[in-house]
């Protein structure tokens, strides 16, 4: 499926709940909050069924945090019964209990949210002391085979810029990926957060580009550019005001109360996949999915919409 400005929908994002075991004060909560409703791994699996049938083979689980889901092991079986690859976000606390069961049910790899690695300023910045957890986690992944680990890493100014070259020792030690992510800002946050904490991510990438050398640009995820520094890729993230990151966004999202979100910057294109799914509509499914890719336009930047053959 294309949109009307020409670009393909490839992934799924799926957010299977809205509960945390942490409180990140910067959380964007994958854009919705509230929402009653919650889908069971069994509508999960429909949903993701028929975006698949529609050339969404990519599927990745979010939350909230996704670890928070006792049946997570059965959404994962039934995602990946009809997803090319199933991966997901996790903040890593619990997932060295489950890793392996989660890799036998299909999940293929995980992305770890993982700003320092100062056990003081962890618990400053997610309000609970679980450094330790997270760190069992990942390693916990790696004997999993659930690879490549990449850490996601939230870029905060006066917070953790200097600790950019401790995460790539890490990272380079444990054969994992580093992903350096731009702080967002959603409409309706409070600007406070965005202005005390917003770094610009350039000079990281100067840098970056002056110690190694660019690997490739990831064109199927928002014109990423993926670096290698003294043997670990470094993937620079940046979608702050960005209409290059816009232009190339192949995603659609699944919100953990049952709609489908064209964007995770507006609320106003939200489409209900749930109802058609619980009322057994199978066309008012394929139609919530075809309306939510007509709604979809980029935040940033202008680009030109193509006729659609």
């Amino acid at each position: 499926m294309k949109d009307r400005f020409g670009r393909p929908v490839r992934s799924l994002r799926v957010s299977v709940t809205g509960e945390c075991n942490l409180r990140c004060f910067y959380c964007h909560r994958e854009g919705r909050e509230g929402g009653g409703r919650r889908m069971s791994a069994e509508e999960i699996g429909r949903v993701v069924e028929v975006a698949s049938s529609l050339g969404m083979g990519k599927v990745k689980l979010t939350g909230g945090e996704p670890l928070m889901r006792p049946d997570l092991e059965e959404v994962v079986r039934e995602v990946s019964a009809h997803a090319e690859e199933v991966s997901m976000v996790t903040n890593g606390v619990g997932l060295a209990e489950r890793a392996e069961g989660l890799a036998g049910a299909g999940l293929r790899r995980v992305n770890v949210s993982l700003d320092t690695l100062d056990p003081q300023k962890y618990a400053r910045l997610t309000g609970v002391g679980a450094l330790d957890k997270a760190l069992r986690g990942i390693e916990a992944a790696v004997d999993a085979g659930l690879t490549p680990v990449k850490l996601n890493m939230l870029l905060l100014r006066g917070v953790n810029e200097e600790e950019v070259e401790g995460m790539m020792g890490f990272a380079r030690e444990r054969g994992l990926k580093l992903q350096l992510l731009e702080l967002i800002r959603l409409p309706g946050d409070p600007p406070r957060i965005y202005e005390s904490f917003h770094l610009d991510p350039s000079e990281v990438e100067r840098r970056l580009r002056e110690r190694g050398r660019e690997v490739r640009v990831r064109k199927e995820l928002h014109a990423r550019r993926v670096y290698e520094v003294d043997g670990v890729e470094v993937e620079v993230v940046r979608p702050m005001h960005n209409s290059e990151f816009c232009l190339h966004c192949t995603r659609l999202r699944l919100t953990h109360d049952g709609y489908l979100k064209p964007c995770l910057m507006r609320n106003d294109g939200l489409v209900d996949v749930l109802s058609p799914l619980r009322g057994g509509r199978e066309e008012g499914v394929r139609r919530a999915f075809e309306l939510a890719v007509e709604r979809r336009e980029p935040y940033f930047g202008r680009v030109v919409p193509q006729r659609i053959l």
